[in-house]
């Protein structure tokens, strides 16, 4: 047989318009692939059909198919998955800049320190669960990474107090 071109489900140097239609045919069938199932939808001989996949390799070149779909499929999922994470990310991020905003309106007097830091811890676990989904869903690459001080630390500076109930 020929060399390959370099995508093996597509039609390769020497191979005819109609043996390709018979590859392709077979290629597309799926789970349900079979030569007999070629013969039959095509009306043709088993005899050429098999000879054609024999010559033709129609087996590794729809493993090599079926790879590739494979391999499309994963690359949407974690792309799907990364910019679901991110949208959780940023709408964390709101939150806290909504919390932080709100607090900065209320009256201290209305509030115990242990209301603060609720809020506060709230919106940064929330934030921080995404991170990490991140790095387990790709630890060679982060796409986000923050490290946050001690909450206690958080509230002192913003607020000026001390947050020890």
């Amino acid at each position: 047989m020929p060399k390959w071109t370099d995508k093996p489900w597509e039609r390769q140097q020497g191979e005819s318009e109609k043996a390709y239609d018979a590859f392709a045919t077979y290629r597309d069938m799926g789970a349900e692939r079979s030569l007999q199932a070629v013969v039959e939808k095509l009306s043709k001989s088993r005899t050429l059909i098999s000879r054609w996949s024999c010559q033709w390799n129609w087996v590794e070149r729809v493993r090599a198919y079926d790879n590739e779909l494979e391999k499309q499929a994963m690359a949407k999922a974690v792309k799907e998955r990364k910019d679901m994470v991110k949208r959780h990310i940023d709408i964390a991020l709101e939150l806290q800049m909504t919390a932080l905003k709100a607090l900065g309106q209320m009256k201290l007097e209305d509030m115990s320190p242990r209301d603060i830091r609720e809020f506060i811890k709230t919106a940064t676990d929330l934030e921080r669960l995404n991170r990490e989904e991140v790095k387990q869903a790709d630890n060679d690459d982060v796409i986000y990474q923050m490290e946050y001080e001690d909450m206690d630390d958080i509230e002192g500076e913003i607020y000026g107090t001390d947050t020890e109930d």
